[in-house]
C-alpha cells in the first residue's frame, strides 16, 4: 500500500520556491544588472516545483483511476485559474499605461493552454508570464495518467525511464529545439523524474530487488543530467556573470540533495502547530504564484509613479501584501474546491 505520510517540509519548501520566484520577479533587474545576489537565481524556484510535482503527482496517481485523477488535478488547479486570469486581464485593462492581451487572447489563456498553442498555430500572448509552467504541468499530468491508465501504476518506472531516455537523445541529436519534441517536456524532464522517483523509493513501491535498483538509477541519474544539461535547458540570463554557471551547477547539487534528506526529515515534524503552519505555507504557493507577477508588477508600477518612490523599495514592501493577498486567496479557494469538488460527485437520487 502507499504510504500517506505527509511530508509537511516539502510544503515549506514549495512557499520558498514561491517566494524565491517572486523575488527573482520583483528585484531581479536582469536587463539591468549581472550582480550576483540570491534573487537573481530565484528562476530555479520554477525547477523546485516540479521537482516537488512529480513526488506528489506519482503520489496521488496510486489507486486512481485516469477520470479520478486528471477530475482531482483540474478541479485544484483551474477554478482559481480562471477567476484569477480574469482578475489580472481586467486590472491590466483598467490602469493606465498597463500592457494587456486582447479579448481573444485571453479566452484562450483560460484554456491554460497558451504556450502550447504558440508553439504550433500562434495563441497570442500570455495574461501573465509565469503561466508557461501550467501548461507544463498539464502536459506532465496528462502523460502519466494515460499511462498508468494504459498499462497500471505498477509499471510507472519503465515510463520514467522511457521518458529520460528520449530527453537524452533529444539533447543529444540537438533536437531539443523541435516543437513536438519540447511536448515532451525534454527541459524539465528531469526534475519530474527525480521527484517522481523519490517517491517511489520513498514510499516503497518496488515489490522486487530490480526494480529498486530502477528507482535508484533514476533518482541519482536524472538528478546528474540535469545539473550536466542545466546550459542548454535553462535559458541564458539576459545579463549574463561569469559566475552563472557554476553558481547554477552548485544549487542544483543542493536541490538534489536537500530534497530527499527533507523527505526523510519530515516523519519527524510531528508538532501539530508546526504542522499547520507548513500545511498553510504550501497552500499559499498557487494564490501567490498566480498573483505575484503580472498583477504585482502592474500594481507597484502604478504606485511607484504616482508616490515617487524607488521600484525596489515599493517591491520589498509589495511582497507583504501579495503574501497576505495570497493567504484570503487560499482560504476561499478551499471553500471554491469543495463546492467544485461536492458538484462533480453528486448522484442523482432515483426517483420515489
Amino acid at each position: 500500500m502507499l504510504s500517506k505520510t505527509y511530508y509537511s517540509l516539502l510544503d515549506g519548501v514549495r512557499f520558498f520556491a514561491a517566494f524565491w520566484v517572486m523575488n527573482f520577479h520583483y528585484l531581479g533587474g536582469l536587463e539591468l544588472s549581472a550582480t550576483v545576489s540570491w534573487y537573481r537565481y530565484g528562476n530555479l524556484g520554477v525547477q523546485l516545483f516540479f521537482i516537488i510535482s512529480g513526488f506528489v503527482i506519482i503520489q496521488s496517481l496510486h489507486g486512481k483511476t485516469l477520470k479520478q485523477f486528471m477530475q482531482g488535478r483540474l478541479i485544484r488547479l483551474f477554478p482559481l485559474f480562471w477567476i484569477l486570469c480574469t482578475v489580472t486581464y481586467i486590472l491590466t485593462l483598467v490602469i493606465p499605461h498597463a500592457a494587456h492581451v486582447i479579448f481573444p487572447e485571453y479566452l484562450v489563456n483560460m484554456t491554460m493552454l497558451t504556450d502550447l498553442f504558440n508553439g504550433k498555430v500562434g495563441g497570442g500572448a500570455l495574461v501573465d508570464a509565469s503561466y508557461w509552467t501550467l501548461t507544463v504541468e498539464l502536459i506532465f499530468y496528462t502523460g502519466v495518467g494515460v499511462f498508468t491508465s494504459l498499462f497500471s501504476y505498477d509499471k510507472i518506472r519503465y515510463f520514467l525511464m522511457a521518458w529520460l531516455a528520449c530527453t537524452m537523445v533529444a539533447f543529444a541529436l540537438h533536437i531539443d529545439q523541435n516543437y513536438f519534441v519540447k511536448l515532451l517536456l525534454v527541459r524539465h524532464a528531469s526534475y519530474f523524474i527525480f521527484g517522481s522517483s523519490l517517491a517511489l523509493i520513498s514510499t516503497q513501491q518496488a515489490k522486487h530487488l530490480y526494480e529498486k535498483y530502477i528507482d535508484h538509477a533514476l533518482l541519482f541519474g536524472s538528478a546528474i543530467y540535469a545539473t550536466y544539461i542545466h546550459t542548454r535547458a535553462i535559458p541564458a540570463y539576459v545579463t549574463p556573470n561569469m559566475a552563472d554557471n557554476h553558481i547554477i551547477t552548485v544549487l542544483h547539487i543542493v536541490f538534489f540533495v536537500s530534497i530527499p534528506l527533507l523527505v526523510y526529515l519530515s516523519q519527524y515534524v510531528t508538532h501539530p502547530r508546526i504542522i499547520t503552519l507548513l500545511t498553510i505555507l504550501g497552500g499559499l504557493t498557487y494564490p501567490l504564484y498566480l498573483l505575484h507577477q503580472r498583477i504585482g508588477n502592474v500594481l507597484i508600477n502604478a504606485l511607484s509613479s504616482m508616490c515617487h518612490v524607488s521600484w525596489n523599495t515599493l517591491a520589498i514592501s509589495f511582497e507583504v501584501v501579495i503574501i497576505c493577498a495570497a493567504y484570503v486567496v487560499y482560504v476561499q479557494d478551499k471553500k471554491l474546491r469543495r463546492w467544485v469538488t461536492s458538484l462533480c460527485t453528486q448522484t442523482k437520487l432515483p426517483r420515489s
